[in-house]
């Protein structure tokens, strides 16, 4: 039985220039789908809407105003309304858009990203009702294209890009911000690997040779 969408907006992270990778993490193949179809049909599965932050290059054939088929239809585009400001632009163009107080971002460079953690993650979100939910992967660091953030938390993302400060978590001292440690994670159930990440050739060769051995329930798959 499919479980209830939560009230939270999904937004995928498609706009960045991936200078490292050599070509756009959004139009990358793992298994039989793109990065960008994976993550939108992961953020489907979890929120009542999904949005699509930036022009994913590779993807010029896509309508403005809705993917139609292309990513299953129900999928809106937006513009950067930053362009050049990278993730932290995304997300303060996806909070200028949104109608929910709650959203959901990530990023394509999540290969092995599952829904159940998406669902946990906004669900504590919904909880705790700070500005931010990050998850805190297992070396400690936090996962900010894996996050929550409320409507209420814009202003404070545009004042850190006016102070030409484009680092995401630089603006978190800004606001309330909840930390999910990785302990925490960890005794939920989660692997490790979701926040595997692909910044490089390597790291994209690396994960297509993964993905057979990867545990990823059928919610997590592409048909």
């Amino acid at each position: 039985m499919p479980q209830r969408l939560l009230s939270v907006t999904g937004f995928v992270l498609a706009g960045g220039l991936s200078l490292r990778m050599g070509r756009p993490k959004a139009a990358l193949v793992l298994g039989d789908e793109t990065m960008l179809a994976r993550q939108v049909r992961l953020l489907k599965s979890v929120s009542r809407s999904v949005a699509v932050v930036g022009r994913p290059a590779g993807f010029e054939g896509l309508e403005a105003r809705g993917t139609g088929s292309a990513l299953g239809g129900a999928v809106r585009l937006l513009p950067d309304a930053l362009p050049g400001h990278g993730p932290l632009g995304g997300i303060y163009s996806g909070l200028a858009w949104t109608r929910t107080e709650f959203n959901l971002f990530l990023g394509c460079d999540l290969p092995f990203m599952e829904t159940r953690f998406l669902r946990y993650l906004a669900a504590k979100a919904l909880a705790c009702g700070a500005d931010v939910t990050v998850p805190e992967s297992q070396d400690g660091r936090l996962q900010p294209l894996a996050a929550v953030y409320r409507r209420r938390a814009r202003a404070a993302v545009k004042a850190s890009l006016e102070s030409g400060e484009n680092k995401v978590t630089r603006f978190y001292s800004r606001v309330r911000c909840e930390v999910v440690k990785w302990r925490e994670i960890a005794q939920a159930g989660f692997p490790s690997h979701i926040f595997d990440n692909m910044n490089t050739p390597a790291d994209y060769e690396n994960a297509v040779r993964r993905l057979p051995f990867i545990h990823l329930g059928p919610e997590n798959r592409g048909s």
